[in-house]
Formats: structure tokens, sequence, C-alpha cells
């Protein structure tokens, strides 16, 4: 278990280090943040009533649509200098897929905290403390599917499909956190259905995931 724990922390940590020493994904994904964000309030405004009643699903929007240029990398950098085999075949699937799920758990969790507050202010639009736990449980889901979905679509040719397939996947936390962010709506269920669907996600990731890395 000590050992799983740290190939996992290991691979972890070498997705941060990438992306701190140049794969600059967050670098691209945050200035779309703040368009996106500008974009909607520019959209659904000046009515301030209907700002607000937007403002807690803008982010989960944000979350998903910046999750597809995302997935383009989960393996991009070792395909690119040739390491992928390598790295498969020093790391056990279990591991290397709760690496490179808890380091895009942080990317996407800098994403929609990005979001919120962006979106609070522009929108002026203050979100209840149940977002915080909704952001944590719902993006844990989305990465997990992000890096399944970016493991097998892994070629060019193939990675305007990431977006037919990643978008519709990722619904549940859509509808689930933006209920749960909304002030008038009791969180606690759209808490519960969160859970249940990180549950799925990582079950279904941890059981398909060794299979994907044979093909």
């Amino acid at each position: 278990m000590n050992g799983t724990l740290r190939a996992a922390g290991s691979v972890a940590w070498r997705e941060v280090r990438l992306e701190a020493c140049g794969r600059e994904q967050l670098g691209v994904v945050m200035p779309f943040v703040l368009a996106m964000l500008v974009l909607a309030g520019l959209a659904f405004g000046p009515a301030p009533a209907v700002l607000v009643a937007v403002a807690p699903g803008l982010p989960w929007l944000t979350v998903l649509f910046a999750a597809v240029p995302l997935a383009r990398g989960v393996a991009a950098a070792e395909r690119d200098d040739g390491s992928w085999d390598v790295l498969r075949g020093l790391v056990a699937p279990g591991p290397l897929l709760a690496g490179k799920v808890a380091a895009l758990w942080l990317w996407l969790v800098t994403v929609f905290a990005g979001a919120v507050i962006v979106s609070a202010g522009l929108l002026d639009a203050a979100p209840p403390a149940a977002v915080v736990p909704a952001g944590a449980l719902g993006t844990l889901a989305i990465a997990a599917i992000t890096v399944v979905f970016g493991t097998v679509v892994d070629s060019s040719a193939r990675s305007g499909l990431l977006g037919v397939v990643l978008l519709p996947a990722g619904l549940p936390a859509l509808l689930a956190g933006t209920q749960a962010g909304t002030p008038e709506v009791p969180a606690a269920p759209w808490l519960a259905l969160l859970v249940a669907y990180d549950l799925v996600a990582v079950a279904l990731a941890w059981a398909l995931y060794p299979y994907l890395l044979e093909d």
C-alpha cells in the first residue's frame, strides 16, 4: 500500500513539475477562463437578477470546457519524447492513474476556484459555502474521466472527439454542482449526488485503465 501511494505521489509530482517546466496548459486555460466569464457577463447582462441567476453554473461550464484542452496533455509529454511505453512498464496502472488524476484534479480545482472568484466579482454574486465541497467533489470525477479519455484519444486526428465524449460525461457535475452552489437550494442532496458521481467515475476509471494501457 505504501509503495502504491509513493508511486502515485511520484507520478503526481512529475506532472506538476512538467507543468511548471513549460507545458503551459494552465497558461492557456486560465486566460480562457477569464475570457469566458467576461463574455458571459456581457452576454447575460446588464440585468443584475439574470447575472445572479446564471452565476452558479458558469464555473462548472468553465471547468468542463477547460477539461478538453487539459485532456490532450494527459499523456502528450510522454508520447512526444517516446517515454510513454517506458512509464507504463515502470508504474502499475493503479498508481499511474491515481497520480495523473491527482495532478489534473489540482488543475481543475484551480480553474474552478478562479472561475468562482472572477464570477463573484464580475457578476456581483457571492457564492454560498457549499460551493467549496461541491467544487472539490465535482472536479474529482471530471479529473478521473478526463484522464481516461485523454489516454484513449491520443492522436491529433481524433482529438476533436474529446469534446463530444467528455462534455456529456461531465453533465452530472454541471447539474449537481450548479444546484449545490445556488443559495436558495438545499445543498445536501446535491452534494450526496456528487459523492455518488465520484464513486462511479473513480471506480470505472480504476477498472478500465489497465485495459486502456494495453492498447
